[in-house]
């Protein structure tokens, strides 16, 4: 399934000036289109325990077996070194060697389920929590639009970065997806972080030739800004793009947040994966404006040679994890919160790590020695925002391929659809919502009531907070 039509490029600060903050991230004629006629299904209460959202999407399949649902068989290489921590946890210590310090501060989830074992719908599944339907595909906005939309009421005037950030997250098959029918400014600003963070400030001793063109460039294109040309409100648009663009190159605050000293570069990993969360961490620290952090890591894709070594492998992956998540993790529960003193920046971000699917179970595949894609059980890890932690939630069988107790209400499996409704949840969100003025017509539910094969009654998975 190639979705790359909805990838987007890397910005750099040269592409950013040249279209302006947000204009890569999607259509101009949508961004004139703002909803009207949203209502809700029924009364709802937001649980309201977020501000932001940092969302680690590994992309690939994590295997569940191999990494937070741990099972030990003739399959498990003695490197795993498999230990037993409080509450039933099972983890390959071998490859996990710092995560355990946090697990008071982590909820495990064990009892997901995926509705495609195709990488490229799962992925649109997981950035939307919607199945895909080509007919509609650009018009379904993403979990992170969705969130900069409901929260532009909290954009103060001295926030220049949008609301919702991505790092490294066009590379899997799905690519990005951006803001759908929702303005442009709801759209993602993708970044591609690799051995350093992009450079978004005029370089040192250029500001006032930055300036001078800055004002030149208004008084040129004044008439088509003004809307009084009689082109369209596209021109207008542009207009905004570049006084973001602007905003963003002009805030002094942006060099230190898109900064990474080699001390922490060193204790996140020294990874592409710690870059991306140093930036991620700096991002919801720096209350510039940004709500949404999508992080990508992928290459979990492991059909063969998933521990073989001399190659990029299971394990070298989870030990870049572990020190990354890790560092996270503790940083945020050591800063406090700008608004609340005696909080913690954890206390009001809301941290998921998850997959779209995860891996066969038992023993690897004779022959390529790798696992294949499964639907029927995954794991994934979440933190902060109200998330209370050293829990569990499901529990599978001994190779990790059924799931033996659900672990919450409904009982049964969670979906990404639970997924996105705890997340609109926790940041206030009432995920019942409906916009019925789309642009093909048809209604866009903020969660679908049906699946890829069913219809089934979503909602937040509430045991991660109570």
């Amino acid at each position: 399934m190639d979705l790359s039509s909805r990838t987007f490029p890397p910005l750099t600060r040269r592409e950013l000036l040249r279209v302006g903050g947000m204009s890569v991230f999607g259509s101009f004629v949508s961004s004139a289109f703002r909803p009207s006629n949203v209502r809700t299904q029924k009364k709802i209460r937001p649980l309201s325990t977020a501000k932001k959202v940092i969302f680690l999407f590994l992309d690939g399949g994590i295997s569940q077996l191999d990494s937070f649902d741990a099972k030990e068989g003739k399959w498990t290489p003695a490197e795993f070194d498999i230990r037993s921590f409080p509450n039933d946890i099972k983890l390959p210590h071998g490859l996990f060697k710092s995560l355990p310090a946090i697990l008071d501060k982590v909820a495990v989830v064990r009892s997901f389920n995926a509705w495609d074992a195709v990488h490229g719908r799962a992925q649109y599944y997981v950035q939307t929590g919607h199945p895909l339907n080509l007919a509609l595909a650009k018009e379904v906005p993403s979990i992170g639009s969705v969130v900069s939309y409901e929260t532009a009421s909290w954009r103060k005037a001295t926030d220049s970065l949008p609301a919702f950030v991505a790092m490294n997250a066009s590379g899997n098959q799905a690519g990005l997806i951006n803001q759908g029918f929702l303005p442009a400014e709801f759209g993602p600003m993708s970044l591609a972080v690799k051995e350093g963070p992009p450079n978004l400030s005029p370089k040192p001793g250029t500001e006032e030739i930055f300036r001078r063109r800055w004002q030149f460039l208004q008084q040129l294109d004044e008439s088509l800004r003004s809307g009084d040309s009689g082109r369209g409100r596209n021109f207008i648009d542009y207009h905004e793009y570049y006084k973001s663009a602007y905003a963003i190159m002009n805030d002094p605050r942006v060099s230190q947040i898109f900064r990474i000293d080699e001390e922490e570069r060193k204790r996140y990993g020294n990874s592409y994966l710690g870059n991306s969360l140093i930036l991620a961490r700096n991002l919801v620290a720096a209350d510039a404006g940004t709500r949404f952090v999508l992080v990508g890591f992928g290459g979990w894709d492991f059909h063969t040679d998933i521990y073989t070594q001399g190659k990029r492998n299971h394990q070298t992956l989870c030990r870049e994890l572990d020190l990354a998540y890790t560092g996270l993790i503790q940083d945020l529960a050591g800063t406090p919160s700008r608004e609340d003193r005696t909080r913690s920046l954890l206390d009001e971000t809301l941290v998921l790590c998850l997959s779209e699917f995860g891996r066969t179970p038992g023993d690897i595949t004779e022959g390529r020695v790798g696992r294949e894609h499964y639907m029927q059980a995954g794991c994934g890890l979440f933190a902060g925002g109200g998330v209370k932690g050293g829990r569990v939630i499901g529990k599978t069988n001994d190779v990790g391929g059924r799931i033996l107790s659900f672990g919450w209400q409904p009982g049964r499996p969670i979906y990404i659809e639970d997924v996105a409704a705890t997340i609109y949840s926790a940041m206030g969100i009432d995920w019942t919502k409906t916009v019925e003025n789309t642009p093909s017509g048809r209604a866009f539910h903020y969660i679908e009531p049906a699946s890829g094969t069913q219809y089934v009654t979503f909602e937040p998975v509430s045991e991660l907070f109570a």
